[in-house]
């Protein structure tokens, strides 16, 4: 909804500034994640989804993406996004499945797929090889045993090995040790034991061993662990090892003791310790932390594992898309993530696609029974090119989801056909997702682009944060912490959760989403909605909708031109925010204005002149221009906020029948002011001090003291003796006195000052209630800054605090003083009264 809803705001806009965009809705199959879903309702029922025959796994996972595929659809329509609907694609679709097969092929003939045995991320809860991506890592605390390996020609001792896996023991093929370390120089060369099945293996070396690490001498097991494999490569001379796990990485084979065959990882490590103390070679055990890699969907501990898998050549197809980023030809916004993007395609791996899951596109390859060849064709073939043989084999795994995914930007505009859509649209402009995908898809998509339509994807990506819970956790469908987006439409409406999502924390940051924001979402809405309610009970029938700004010059009220000059710079700047994909901080610069400048301080100035009280030019002049920025601002809104603003637009005079097909307003149409903006500044302070100065002395609201102020220079001084009546309306003053700059201050009054004037009020008379109150407040403090100088008068604080802590103490310690002389100000006055 975060993504959706800053894609809403950048498409309507350009809609509304005249281009032809199009936003093209689609789901993917999400073949890995979804399969985890149905698995999981069907354990509920009791059913083992693994011994399903694979027709009716099939049919279950397509019921279930029957049963969910509306809903998003739903949330989508409720959310208000603009998307063509007539244009909807799923990446399992017929034409989907044509573009995989085309761009597989493809590669499979430039040589850039390869079919082999690599070291994979395996998920034996879901029994298939997951990508790096899938993969999250965790601190987690476990045993490391110190473990002694025998020597082989039956001599006292043997080699001690650490190891936190001791039921891969039985995969060893080798002891190594780094070639540097002194301890095992001697040992070098010789042959070890290994426990429990006395199998004999030599002591090697290799640099990638750390010394540091136990005792220095690392036990290889390659098949189960991507460095021992690297290891391994590098000494032909080592015997090839059997498989010691089968595909839910329980034990099994020839070299595994048959009374540990069939067992899990854990139970499997539990009897192999209890096997190693009884034979007299478990040395020790200490508890260890160390990083444990885990199955992003299923939550299972990845186990290495030897696999045959395709995989996608990735070094090729990077260059491109490398040298396209770094010359500016795609823009990742925000540019904090470009240093990241580059250090990844820097590490770039190549691609497993291959999938052990039912649910999914199947790879396009056939073998023949005959000759064994490997036959990757867009359409099933029949027989064999080579021999002409018709018994085939079809390969049984499907591809990675996203390797539809990353073909979405064209083959959703219909590639590999040549049509008008793909010929009009791509490349296209922009596209907005999560940053955690920014390698599962965006950099893959790029590479498709290049690779297959010839050129780049988009010129824009736009990463949003992570929307967070109340326990600052990432929301996910994984974690099943995100609420219905229905459920909250239907309390909050629609656009409160919109803006909520883009204000007030910046969209491509990680923040938290909840009641708060949507109460901050609402709060807006209701100020907007009866700032035009207002509006409207002050403008004429039939005044004609407001297609220019009002003509305004030096003899207008200086509120409408300042409103004026604030409505050009909030336009300009909302222009900027949105170029540059800062969409919060074009949300922020309308809030501010519709509640700050428009709401609170210009329809409250404007109130006398739109009730005829400055005459009927003045109230004519003011129509005009709240209806004429009221109107623009509605426009300005509109992407954020498209239900109320139209709703508003309607009750308002205006030109067109949508406020949805209505232009974007440009800043240029008004003429900047700032002589406007400078002139008022005076006024607004005036009225801030002296709203400040009432509540600091706690007038009550229905009294109206007098005031003072003096102004800061001549021109000053004739600008607020002009808006006096304005100042005393707004600051609920009895009446305003000009002072000369000579003049003493009022005896007894609450003073401010500012850069414009220094302002006066009348001090209400002290009760004796509040003089207690005060006495005691005074008494609290007093106590609070005698610790406060006590600490700072201590040297050994001073040297041994940071710099920073101590300035905050003197900047609190200065604070009480004013608090406490304000305080005896007071009772002063209360004294002598």
């Amino acid at each position: 909804m975060l993504g959706d809803t800053v894609m809403d705001v950048l498409v309507r806009r350009q809609r509304a500034r005249g281009r032809a965009a199009l936003w093209l809705p689609g789901t993917d199959h999400a073949g890995l994640s979804t399969q985890v879903e149905v698995r999981r309702r069907l354990q509920k029922e009791g059913v083992d989804f693994g011994a399903l025959p694979r027709e009716e796994a099939v049919a279950r996972v397509q019921a279930w993406k029957d049963e969910h595929e509306p809903r998003i659809r739903e949330q989508i329509r409720a959310g208000g996004f603009s998307v063509d609907w007539s244009r909807y694609r799923y990446t399992l679709d017929p034409a989907s499945a044509r573009a995989t097969r085309v761009a597989f092929v493809a590669l499979f003939d430039a040589g850039l797929l390869y079919r082999g045995e690599r070291m994979v991320n395996w998920d034996p809860r879901l029994e298939t090889a997951i990508s790096d991506l899938e993969v999250v890592h965790r601190e987690e605390e476990t045993e490391l045993l110190y473990v002694r390996y025998p020597w082989a020609d039956g001599s006292p001792g043997g080699i001690e090995v650490a190891t936190v896996r001791p039921e891969t023991i039985f995969g060893d093929v080798a002891v190594a040790v780094h070639p540097d370390d002194e301890r095992h120089r001697a040992e070098v060369g010789r042959s070890v034991r290994v426990p429990i099945v006395d199998r004999i293996v030599p002591v090697i070396t290799d640099p990638s061993v750390d010394p540091e690490f136990g005792a220095g001498a690392l036990k290889i097991t390659p098949r189960h662990d991507p460095v021992d494999r690297e290891i391994f490569l590098r000494h032909p001379d080592l015997a090839e090892p059997d498989e010691i796990f089968d595909p839910r990485a329980r034990l099994l084979g020839p070299g595994v003791p048959a009374e540990l065959r069939g067992l899990g990882r854990e139970e499997a490590r539990k009897r192999t310790t209890e096997r190693l103390a009884a034979d007299g070679l478990l040395l020790r055990r200490e508890r260890h932390r160390h990083s444990v890699a885990r199955s992003e969907r299923s939550d299972a501990v990845i186990e290495p594992r030897l696999s045959t898998q395709w995989f996608v050549r990735m070094r090729p197809l990077a260059e491109p898309v490398e040298q396209a980023v770094r010359r500016g030809e795609i823009r990742i916004w925000p540019e904090r993530w470009r240093r990241t993007f580059d250090r990844w395609m820097e590490e770039l791996q190549d691609w497993c696609i291959s999938r052990q899951i039912v649910w999914g596109h199947p790879v396009p390859v056939d073998y023949c029974r005959a000759c064994g060849r490997t036959i990757a064709s867009v359409e099933r073939p029949t027989e064999c090119p080579g021999c002409h043989g018709r018994e085939l084999a079809a390969d049984p795994d499907v591809l990675d989801t996203w390797f539809t995914s990353w073909l979405w930007p064209f083959a959703a505009l219909g590639w590999p056909e040549p049509t008008a859509d793909l010929a009009r649209y791509y490349p296209t402009s922009v596209l907005v997702t999560g940053r955690d995908i920014m390698f599962f898809w965006v950099a893959r998509m790029m590479m498709a682009g290049y690779r297959f339509a010839g050129a780049r994807p988009f010129s824009d990506v736009y990463l949003t944060g992570m929307v967070r819970d109340a326990e600052e956790r990432r929301m996910s469908k994984h974690l099943g912490n995100s609420p219905d987006p229905i459920a909250v439409i239907r309390e909050r409406g629609a656009d409160a959760m919109r803006f909520a999502l883009v204000f007030p924390n910046p969209t491509d940051d990680d923040g938290p989403f909840g009641t708060a924001s949507l109460d901050g979402g609402r709060n807006f809405l209701t100020k907007l909605w009866n700032l035009v309610r207002f509006t409207v009970g002050h403008l004429p029938d039939g005044l004609a909708p407001p297609r220019a700004p009002p003509s305004l010059g030096p003899g207008s009220l200086l509120e409408n031109r300042w409103i004026l000059a604030r409505y050009h710079r909030t336009a300009g700047s909302v222009d900027e925010a949105l170029e540059a994909f800062q969409v919060t901080r074009a949300a922020t610069d309308l809030h501010g204005f519709v509640w700050h400048d428009l709401a609170d301080r210009y329809v409250e100035i404007a109130k006398e002149a739109l009730a005829g009280r400055r005459g009927e030019p003045a109230r004519r002049e003011t129509e005009a221009t709240l209806a004429f920025v009221l109107e623009r601002t509605l426009r300005l809104l509109a992407p954020f906020v498209p239900h109320v603003t139209e709703e508003l637009w309607h009750a308002l005079p205006h030109d067109g029948e949508l406020l949805a097909t209505a232009p974007w307003p440009s800043a240029a149409e008004v003429a900047p002011d700032p002589s406007a903006e400078t002139a008022i500044a005076p006024v607004l302070e005036a009225i801030r001090l002296f709203r400040n100065l009432r509540a600091e002395e706690e007038v009550p609201l229905d009294a109206s003291p007098a005031a003072w102020i003096r102004p800061a220079g001549d021109d000053g001084a004739r600008l607020l003796a002009a808006e006096s009546a304005t100042i005393v309306r707004l600051a609920r003053l009895g009446r305003l006195e000009l002072l000369t700059p000579d003049a003493p201050a009022p005896p007894g009054s609450a003073s401010r000052v500012a850069p414009e004037a220094e302002c006066y009020l009348e001090r209400p008379a002290t009760s004796p209630r509040k003089v207690d109150a005060l006495a005691r407040e005074r008494e609290r403090l007093a106590s609070l800054l005698a610790k406060a100088r006590s600490r700072l008068g201590d040297d050994g604080f001073r040297h041994r605090a940071p710099p920073q802590v101590v300035e905050e103490a003197e900047a609190k310690a200065r604070e009480l003083e004013e608090r406490i002389g304000r305080i005896d100000r007071h009772l002063e006055e209360a004294a002598k009264a």
